[in-house]
């Protein structure tokens, strides 16, 4: 029987301290290693403190580096990467992603082991009706407390606790054997829900729905790079055709700047009446008023642009202009198109349905966890412990017949052992303490418990709609654009057919002017015709190309065409090889 009692004890030390060490070192939800108490580093990792990781990348004022040059040459491709390098509502949103990144840390808080400690001291003096207990007419008591416990949460719904409780009493009481003494007690307990909160996902449920919500952050995000990204693209060929618009202009203006100087010669040898070179000096003034507004125009989409790629607080104190280099999309170009195979590409793609499909499985997270909140609450809990009691013996007046310590008679000393021994005698656990419970709890009409459940259950039917309503919305989309781009493709076929047109008709009553049979006005007139031709002809390629680009995005295939990763954005840096200014030629000055 010794024996089986002493191996027990040994039993019970071992399952005790592996408890000890299993709440400090095992956290299996833990997202990153952490130096465990007591260690070196765990104060400065634990308590102090912490460093925050910004992570903004770095932005690149490229224009502030080009003060010796006139002009830059940017592709569409250097556009983007200055967006997402450069552009400050970039830098803004991609602090959500993170920020969510944090709420899932903050999850994990429930499953962090808990230390408490008690630390306590207590005066006591009253006095007594009787000096029979305490062999004194007033008691004295100085009682230092030492109270130290350790517990944690496993993701199964486990409570696990480890309480050490102590305190050191010294009194005036005649009676006692020890003075002064010190009594502990150490208790092991474990809790487990069978029921209500049984299992992983009631306990995990708020960890779940974070990590969901940091997908969810990040596919907002995209969106919102794709928007961005889109917006500099369309902007990028708006500079385009403002561009091509000037040159439009200018070669109209320089058209009547020609023909008037011929309308003077004419006028001079007396073939042209001086009227008609009154006419064409007033188309000249109308023709540079159309230059000038193409002109500030352009100055206006050119500080737009700066303003997209750059971080500087007034872009538009850059002086150097930017020149557009990529050429129009060809008329040729996008014929083979599988509408039907885009549409399926852009459902499965696009980070709206995603961001979606992520709110469903909060949904169906939030079901599963209020249907488990509906049953009865049932808790088993078990605890095993044991006490000690040490002290300093002290000398004693025996009474032979009354058997208890009174004033007179023989002396004897008892209790001689030192206070050190007290952790032997707990862990040696002769005075066992230990007991099991089970406590069931069933609420009468949980009317709010079923009512979380039917909300649950109706929100999740709502997100599952919600999401074929915004398939249904991205497949029109789809279509939408790609009628436009069908639009465009005509338009141009149409432009080109009337800017040759214009070109022979121009040509046909310059030849008439020179034979007479025409007046000049007629002349001036079809210039006016060309030059309008040209420019609508631009702008049917520019809208094409526009159009294709808005196809990538209804598509959510703008990022994945430029090879850039959304997780590189999120952290400000884009990978070796395709940072902005690698590929940006500049033209010299003028």
């Amino acid at each position: 029987m010794h024996r089986c009692q002493s191996c027990f004890n040994t039993l019970l030390k071992g399952v005790w301290l592996y408890l000890v060490w299993l709440l400090y070192l095992w956290s299996p939800l833990n997202l990153t290693a952490q130096s465990v108490f007591p260690l070196p580093g765990w104060f400065k990792e634990n308590i102090a403190r912490p460093p925050v990781q910004v992570g903004e990348g770095v932005v690149s004022d490229y224009f502030s580096t080009l003060s010796q040059h006139d002009k830059v040459g940017l592709t569409e491709a250097d556009t983007v990467r200055m967006v997402l390098e450069s552009n400050l509502d970039v830098v803004v949103e991609r602090f959500d992603p993170r920020l969510s990144l944090y709420a899932v840390e903050m999850a994990h808080r429930v499953f962090d082991p808990t230390l408490s400690m008690r630390f306590g001291m207590q005066r006591d003096s009253r006095p007594l009706s009787t000096t029979f207990l305490t062999g004194t007419d007033t008691q004295t008591s100085l009682q230092h407390t030492a109270n130290v416990g350790v517990s944690k949460l496993f993701e199964t719904g486990t409570l696990v606790g480890v309480d050490y409780v102590s305190s050191r009493v010294s009194d005036n009481n005649l009676r006692n054997f020890l003075n002064p003494f010190l009594r502990a007690s150490l208790t092991t307990s474990i809790t487990q829900p069978l029921l209500k909160n049984f299992g992983t996902l009631p306990n995990t449920r708020q960890i779940r729905i974070a990590r969901n919500n940091k997908d969810i952050s990040k596919y907002a995000f995209e969106q919102q790079v794709i928007l961005l990204v889109n917006q500099a693209q369309n902007l990028y060929w708006d500079l385009v055709f403002a561009s091509e618009d000037v040159k439009v202009r200018q070669k109209s203006l320089d058209l009547a700047i020609k023909t008037n100087e011929d309308n003077k010669r004419m006028a001079e040898i007396g073939t042209l009446a001086p009227i008609e070179v009154v006419q064409s000096e007033a188309e000249i003034a109308n023709r540079k008023e159309l230059l000038i507004r193409a002109q500030y125009s352009l100055v206006q989409m050119q500080d737009q642009m700066k303003k997209l790629i750059s971080s500087l607080r007034d872009p538009g104190r850059i002086a150097v202009k930017i020149e557009p280099l990529d050429q129009l999309a060809s008329i040729k170009d996008f014929r083979n198109f599988d509408l039907v195979q885009a549409v399926s590409y852009a459902i499965e793609q696009r980070p709206e349905v995603k961001q979606q499909r992520k709110m469903i499985d909060n949904s169906e997270i939030e079901v599963k966890y209020f249907r488990n909140q509906l049953l009865p609450d049932v808790r088993l809990n078990v605890f095993y412990g044991a006490a000690a009691l040490e002290g300093v013996g002290r000398a004693f007046n025996i009474n032979p017949q009354m058997g208890f310590p009174i004033s007179g008679g023989p002396s004897m000393i008892v209790g001689t052992s030192g206070i050190g021994d007290i952790f032997n005698r707990l862990f040696r656990a002769n005075f066992p303490t230990y007991g099991s419970s089970l406590t069931v709890e069933i609420p009468l009409k949980n009317r709010a418990g079923r009512a979380d459940y039917a909300r649950a259950s109706v929100a999740r039917r709502q997100s599952e709609k919600r999401l074929r309503a915004l398939e249904q919305q991205i497949a029109l989309e789809v279509r939408n654009v790609h009628t436009q781009l069908e639009m465009n493709r005509a338009r141009i076929e149409a432009t080109q057919k009337a800017r040759e047109l214009a070109e022979q008709n121009l040509e046909a009553e310059q030849k008439k002017l020179q034979l007479g049979t025409s007046q000049i006005r007629f002349v001036l007139e079809e210039q006016v015709k060309l030059a309008q031709a040209q420019t609508n002809e631009v702008n049917a390629l520019v809208s094409f190309t526009k159009a294709k680009r808005t196809l990538d995005k209804a598509m959510g295939k703008t990022l994945e065409l430029h090879n850039i990763s959304v997780d590189d954005v999120i952290a400000g840096n884009l990978p070796p090889g395709q940072l902005v200014g690698a590929t940006r030629p500049i033209v010299g000055r003028n």
